[in-house]
């Protein structure tokens, strides 16, 4: 049985913190008013005053960092243990650094026996009455069967903790299928009562979160087969391999999506960042030059043009503070931040899944290395995220 029914998470993850980030700074706009500096008030004075106060803003940054890292590293494992999404990224990453382990407890099983097997059998059997004489003429063999026998034990409790870790995760995603359904019945009811107009059925269906709805659905439904089976209340061993066809195509399908959004997501968040990149540049680029247009304008009769008057109150408008760009700047890295290190677990997911959907042959432990860098990307994810939402809460 291929391995990827054992480790199947949704590739739409979403992790349950809430804390600073690119929206939350948006909304520091919208809600903050900045004093509006008349054109004839402006001078080299008041351009000396922003300049302080970007510097301020800075050293207000460097607090926020400070205050950042205040939060305990023990405070924030607690409250990963205690969601549900954290509890799966542990039990997944266990579960195959075992089976890294394991693949490594075998190949040096089959080193030692394949040095001289004979032997090794041998002072197998004599290993009960083991005596210092021949401890001391043979010791490297001695070792070698007390490693073997170690090994031996060691192998199938890993394997035992692995089984019981796989069905830990299986058990933690089990039991949203009729809250889907649940959620498409009432999408039916909708498409209903618009009495089946072509332009209501398009805009209840056909959209990214119907699909996304269905793939959830389609994806639980075979998801929560596969456990029951794993409990035996069913044993149709020829449907379980149609159970586990369908569930990993279905969550290779979700990776897909997943994936996708990402990408979109992030060339907006590029986009948004080099926005602001220019509106700082162009802040301070406009703070080290209106002294100087004041001072010409002071001693230039031809200053007083409209079109002069007009880009000295442009640049005396501070309608949006260095603090708030920067502010924003921030979150909006911070968000790359995430969504990089989503693109890289679902590109890990998506590698680990697709041996399975197109039956490649890889070297053994291929699946769990990939599995295993999918969920340490994941749990750096949700570390980050839960310290956010612990330093917000504390604040």
């Amino acid at each position: 049985m291929s391995q990827f029914n054992s480790d199947i998470v949704s590739g739409s993850e979403t992790p349950p913190y809430s804390g600073a980030n690119y929206q939350d700074a948006q909304d520091g706009v919208t809600h903050t008013h900045s004093p509006c500096i008349g054109a004839e008030k402006f001078s080299e004075t008041t351009g000396k005053k922003l300049h302080d106060k970007s510097s301020r803003s800075s050293d207000d940054g460097a607090q926020t960092q400070t205050q950042t890292k205040m939060v305990d590293n023990i405070t924030i494992l607690k409250y990963l243990l205690d969601s549900l999404s954290g509890r799966d990224k542990f039990a997944k990453i266990i579960k195959y650094a075992l089976d890294i382990l394991k693949l490594f407890i075998e190949k040096s099983k089959k080193k030692l026996v394949t040095v001289d097997s004979s032997v090794l059998t041998y002072y197998t059997k004599v290993l009960k009455n083991l005596t210092l004489k021949v401890a001391l003429r043979h010791p490297v063999t001695v070792i070698k069967v007390l490693v073997l026998s170690i090994l031996k034990n060691f192998d199938k409790k890993i394997d035992f903790i692995s089984q019981q870790l796989s069905t830990f995760r299986y058990i933690l995603r089990f039991g949203g299928t009729p809250f889907r359904l649940f959620s498409l019945l009432g999408k039916f009811n909708k498409t209903r009562k618009c009495n089946f107009q072509i332009d209501q059925i398009k805009q209840i269906w056909f959209n990214e979160t119907s699909l996304r709805e269905f793939l959830d659905l389609y994806y639980g439904i075979f998801d929560e087969l596969d456990l029951l089976y794993k409990f035996k209340i069913w044993s149709n061993k020829s449907f379980y391999s149609f159970v586990s066809r369908q569930e990993s195509l279905a969550w290779q399908y979700d990776i897909l999506l997943s994936l996708k959004d990402n990408w979109l997501n992030l060339q907006r968040l590029q986009r948004r960042q080099l926005e602001l990149e220019v509106q700082l540049k162009v802040q301070n680029d406009a703070l080290l030059l209106s002294p100087i247009l004041m001072h010409q304008a002071q001693n230039d009769d031809a200053a007083q043009s409209p079109i002069r008057k007009q880009l000295l109150h442009d640049l005396n408008v501070d309608n949006k503070p260095e603090l708030l760009i920067r502010k924003q700047l921030r979150a909006v890295k911070d968000e790359k931040t995430l969504v990089y290190l989503d693109i890289t677990r679902l590109t890990f997911d998506c590698m680990a899944n697709t041996t399975d959907v197109l039956n490649l042959k890889t070297p053994k432990g291929t699946y769990a290395v990939l599995s295993l860098g999918s969920g340490l990307t994941g749990l750096v994810k949700l570390w980050i995220t839960a310290k956010r939402s612990l330093c917000s809460s504390k604040d």
